[in-house]
């Protein structure tokens, strides 16, 4: 953390990575610092960096000797690529003492403005040990003190791999010891202007941060990061909303249809269809007209047996229509049944206007005129 600080500091575009190192991963940093894994990389790892970096990638890589021994104790694999790149001189010390920097040395790219510099281990690369890629070329010093050799360069096609023998000097301990910070920076600096690029990134996964890759985790980063994916979210999200929602109104309900409510006289009228159907049409006209006239009378207070005036008058007071309107239909009527004959005709339409006058009188509904 104090290394990525102080790259942060320096204004280098850093951040750090804990996923898998997958081409995915890999495409959005241009320097990767894998500093002493703890578990080992996959395959399909491997394969990527191994493409990452022939096409100008930068991977600074180190692994601490002391943890090559945890690993065989416990069975774990090791790290692939891994060597023991200590030479005969070298041995596991804790001794926390500096070194000097001779000063033959002091022109290697990572020696600038490093006089001394400390180290937990006495741990050295050796020149002809291979890259974590198996290349072929002996490496490049890039840092050598009065241990030996500390960093080595291998090219590798248009990327190259620093290899670093203990990346002690850059942990939150050492960090601010002697010139280690001086010689953070220009680790920094180099592995950039050797990259593609100026975006650097430290790898966390391999040291138990960030989450495990599994067939959930896949598929959840397919869901969330494809077209596909959120095609598939949306149609689950649609179905969801539809059986939420099934059966639920939106908005006010309509109310219920008015029927239209058939008409009392209407009634009378089908019950003197038989009567019409024998022929005898002034009878038919006389029930409806008495019956009429009773309904009516009761509605507006009057005793059945009122004069047609006094019945005209009451029914206009209910209604906007003059009483000399419904007088002259009472009357109308009255004029009818006191003929001997009396035509179906006649009586239909007699009867249309008792219909009329009944709907806005014992109803309360005005016709339309």
């Amino acid at each position: 953390m104090a290394c990525y600080l102080l790259y942060e500091r320096l204004n280098q575009n850093v951040r750090i990575s804990q996923r898998p190192l997958l081409p995915d991963t890999l495409d959005g940093c241009d320097v990767l610092f894998a500093l002493d894994p703890l578990y080992a990389f996959e395959d399909g790892e491997v394969r990527a960096l191994r493409y990452w970096v022939g096409r100008g990638g930068v991977l600074v890589y180190s692994r601490h000797p002391q943890l090559d021994a945890a690993y065989t104790r416990q069975g774990r694999p090791r790290a692939p690529g891994y060597r023991d790149i200590r030479s005969d001189r070298s041995h596991v010390v804790d001794s926390g003492g500096a070194n000097s920097v001779p000063e033959d040395d002091t022109a290697l790219p990572l020696a600038l403005d490093v006089s001394r510099v400390q180290f937990k281990s006495d741990s050295v690369v050796s020149l002809s040990d291979r890259s974590p890629f198996e290349d072929d070329g002996d490496g490049t010093p890039l840092l050598i003190d009065l241990v030996g050799v500390r960093a080595v360069r291998h090219a590798l096609d248009r990327g190259c791999v620093i290899v670093l023998a203990d990346s002690s000097f850059l942990a939150n301990k050492l960090l601010g010891s002697e010139d280690n910070a001086i010689l953070a920076a220009n680790l920094g600096a180099y592995a950039v202007a050797q990259a593609r690029g100026e975006r650097i990134a430290f790898d966390e996964y391999h040291l138990g941060y960030g989450a495990t890759v599994s067939g959930w985790t896949i598929l959840g980063t397919a869901l969330w990061r494809t077209s596909l994916g959120w095609g598939v979210l949306c149609l689950l999200a649609g179905g969801a909303l539809f059986v939420l929602y099934r059966g639920r109104r939106f908005g006010t309900r309509y109310p219920p249809s008015r029927m239209r409510r058939r008409t009392k006289i209407e009634y009378v009228q089908s019950v003197g269809a038989t009567y019409r159907a024998a022929g005898a049409h002034a009878l038919t006209f006389e029930i409806t007209h008495n019956w009429f006239r009773r309904k009516a009378a009761a509605v507006v207070g009057l005793p059945p047996s009122a004069s047609v005036e006094a019945l005209a008058a009451a029914m206009a007071k209910r209604t906007p229509h003059s009483a000399r309107h419904y007088e002259q239909i009472l009357r109308s009527c009255e004029e009818a049944l006191a003929k001997e004959r009396l035509g179906a005709r006649r009586i239909s339409a007699l009867l249309d206007q008792l219909v009329s006058v009944e709907r806005e009188v014992l109803d309360g509904r005005r016709t339309r005129k």
